[in-house]
């Protein structure tokens, strides 16, 4: 299955130490996706621009405060937008003790310093291999369990 491209919302929570957060954009637009660079937002901007743009995914960097706190506020909002199922994606500066967190608000991935491109786009491709919800998944081939 050919991965589709994926209309990809990059935001981050402060606008300082942003050239990988530029970079990642450039790597994510080379790979085929669309993306949209939404800035510095707070959680809810994040959720109404998501809505807004209606984006596949959501890369959400994360510097300057804490992955679980700003993680959790964007997971409500989602959730109250009815965007509960867009996958978010987190790169930066993620401690150890939150990703057990992270993993169980819902994100996707998470990406720290030193990740490469190769390995981020690769992710957002098969993101783009799974099938859009509502959307019908090729049959089974005969004599698959």
């Amino acid at each position: 299955m050919r991965p589709r491209t994926l209309r990809v919302l990059l935001v981050q929570d402060s606008t300082g130490h942003s050239t990988g957060y530029h970079v990642v954009a450039r790597g994510l637009r080379d790979a085929g996706h669309e993306v949209i660079l939404g800035g510095a937002l707070l959680p809810r901007e994040i959720a109404r621009l998501a809505g807004e743009e209606g984006v596949d995914a959501i890369g959400y960097r994360i510097m300057d405060a804490s992955p679980a706190l700003l993680v959790e506020r964007l997971a409500g909002a989602l959730a109250r937008a009815g965007l509960d199922d867009v996958p978010v994606v987190v790169g930066g500066i993620v401690p150890d003790e939150d990703r057990a967190r992270l993993a169980a608000l819902g994100v996707a991935g998470v990406f720290g310093p030193g990740a490469t491109l190769a390995s981020i786009a690769e992710f957002f491709a098969a993101l783009g291999r799974r099938p859009l919800l509502g959307e019908a998944r090729p049959p089974a081939p005969a004599g698959a369990p």
